[in-house]
């Protein structure tokens, strides 16, 4: 687990761990961490931020990579979660049509 310390520049950061953070403390390498994580305990878990808070995709196909990366390395007892802003277009059913 990363001890990020919130005032670090990007350069710091990659400095100290390797990687910066995406906007907020949202690190490169989370995802990976995130699913290894999930992968190591029996039981059924929920995956989130898949979006980093939506700055780590802005086009479809960045989504769809996010979901296929997700079910591709968690459990199939686990699931995901996703927050939705469907202002602009119909997100809910773009993603339950990628997820299907």
């Amino acid at each position: 687990m990363l001890e990020l310390n919130l005032n670090m520049t990007a350069e710091e950061a990659r400095a100290e761990y390797g990687e910066a953070p995406i906007a907020e403390i949202y690190m490169e390498k989370d995802p990976e961490r995130m699913c290894k994580m999930i992968r190591q305990t029996s039981k059924p878990c929920l995956a989130f931020k898949l979006f980093g808070a939506g700055r780590t995709v802005n086009r479809p196909a960045q989504i769809e990579a996010a979901f296929r990366f997700a079910f591709a390395n968690i459990k199939p007892a686990d699931a995901v979660i996703v927050g939705m802003f469907p202002k602009y277009t119909d997100e809910v059913r773009e993603n339950t049509t990628l997820v299907r």
